[in-house]
């Protein structure tokens, strides 16, 4: 049975949703950017950017020399998050699998589909006409063999157009092409084999697939057989799903937002404690943590960092977390949203010290841990308002008091709200899962 590999690509994804909303920026240059800085990079070009000269990676301060007409754009990842669910909802009813390579650019295995759906040729037609009715983005479809095939004749037509290749044809269908429209070629190894292509003037991948491969594989070594097989028309990667890997993640909105460093570290400390708190309740640690900050002019800065170990425990991962946000927030702009992600989850492993080199410092952590278990046990019994950090976001209502300062000593209740003593937490009740009698 041959297979039916079709490629589904919005050219400019993002410039195609700018464009649904504002009517001026058709039919002109186009750019986005993660900032109008001058030093940021240009990641993604119009097609009338791209006749202009400009090309992805080029700072915005030489492509607006080049371009004086260039409209550059913040990228927006919240529509185009949205944009891209709404294209796999669409996707998925008529495609078993698919694989998404990135925003608005994905390819659908349909093999075995045809009494289900009929042709793949009626199939990617469905597709373009449901996607243009609920969305109003037309995109480029090639149909192939494999993924090589059907990328290529994406490339070569345009919006809204549907390229065919027939089972048999593909050798004939990529020989006047131009080696650059390889997808692996013109970005991986461009820099190696180019070169040499045109060294030895193989322009095309018609003049690349009549050459034998033993005099190939002298010039290119390995790459030569890959060469070979892609000049040929041949592709055996499968169309691979995405791997659901599982996360723990939450969020903050400021309102209004805020540019102090003291209130913005509260808050990302208030989100590390309900991070670390469902990590205990899940019985996973975390090995890497990402943090994410949105400013108010809608640029997006993410930094991670990553423990060799894995911890579930606010002691431990609060100085690494501490660092990932004085390296996002180096532009003093407000931040409007704050978002952390718990990533590479695994069971707790503990792996006790043969020295303690630090008595005091081991002392500390197991008293905070302790404290964590302690505060874990009172907001699930009273509610996560009972107890508050003095270097957390406090309430203005009453009855939210405020037992711990920054150094763990005990602190003052605001006026007017409930005191509540530290032996609360001893209190007769249900005993945490991750306290062991003694």
């Amino acid at each position: 049975m041959d297979r039916q590999i079709v490629c589904y690509q919005i050219p400019a994804f993002e410039i195609a949703l700018a464009r649904l909303n504002d009517s001026s920026l058709r039919d002109r240059p186009v750019g986005i950017a993660v900032s109008h800085a001058p030093r940021a990079s240009i990641h993604e070009l119009s097609r009338e950017a791209e006749q202009e000269g400009l090309s992805c990676g080029m700072p915005v301060e030489q492509a607006r020399r080049l371009c004086p007409s260039l409209r550059v754009l913040p990228t927006d990842t919240v529509r185009v998050r949205i944009a891209h669910q709404d294209l796999l909802e669409i996707i998925g009813r008529f495609a078993p699998v698919w694989e998404p390579v990135r925003p608005g650019h994905l390819f659908l295995d349909l093999t075995g589909t045809t009494r289900l759906f009929g042709p793949a040729v009626d199939v990617a037609a469905r597709i373009e006409r449901e996607v243009i009715q609920r969305q109003g983005l037309p995109g480029a479809m090639g149909i192939g063999s494999n993924k090589l095939v059907s990328g290529v004749a994406a490339d070569v037509v345009q919006p809204p157009q549907l390229y065919d290749v027939r089972p048999g044809s593909e050798r004939i269908f990529l020989a006047p092409l131009p080696v650059t429209m390889l997808p692996s070629v013109s970005r991986s190894s461009a820099k190696a084999i180019l070169p040499l292509l045109e060294d030895l003037n193989l322009r095309t991948l018609g003049e690349i697939a009549e050459i034998p491969l033993p005099q190939l594989a002298v010039v290119f070594g390995r790459q030569g057989e890959l060469l070979h097989r892609w000049a040929n028309g041949i592709d055996v990667s499968p169309v691979l799903p995405p791997v659901q890997h599982p996360t723990v993640a939450t969020s903050v909105t400021l309102d209004p937002d805020d540019v102090d460093d003291v209130r913005l570290l509260a808050h990302i400390y208030g989100l590390l404690e309900k991070l670390c708190r469902t990590l205990r309740c899940q019985g996973r640690v975390c090995r890497r943590l990402l943090l994410t900050l949105w400013h108010s002019d809608h640029v997006e800065v993410s930094r991670y960092c990553t423990f060799a170990a894995g911890t579930y425990w606010e002691v431990e991962m609060y100085p690494c977390l501490k660092g990932l946000f004085l390296g996002c927030f180096q532009r003093r702009v407000r931040i409007r949203r704050m978002a952390l992600l718990a990533e590479a989850l695994a069971p707790p492993e503990e792996q006790l010290s043969l020295f303690d080199f630090d008595p005091s410092q081991t002392r500390k952590h197991a008293r905070m841990r302790r404290l964590a278990l302690a505060l874990d046990g009172l907001r699930e019994r009273f509610g996560n308002g009972v107890v508050l950090w003095g270097t957390g976001p406090v309430a203005d209502q009453p009855g939210h008091p405020l037992l711990f300062g920054c150094n763990g000593s005990p602190a003052r209740a605001p006026l007017g709200s409930k005191q509540v003593a530290l032996r609360s937490a001893r209190a007769p009740g249900r005993r945490h899962p991750l306290i062991q009698e003694r």
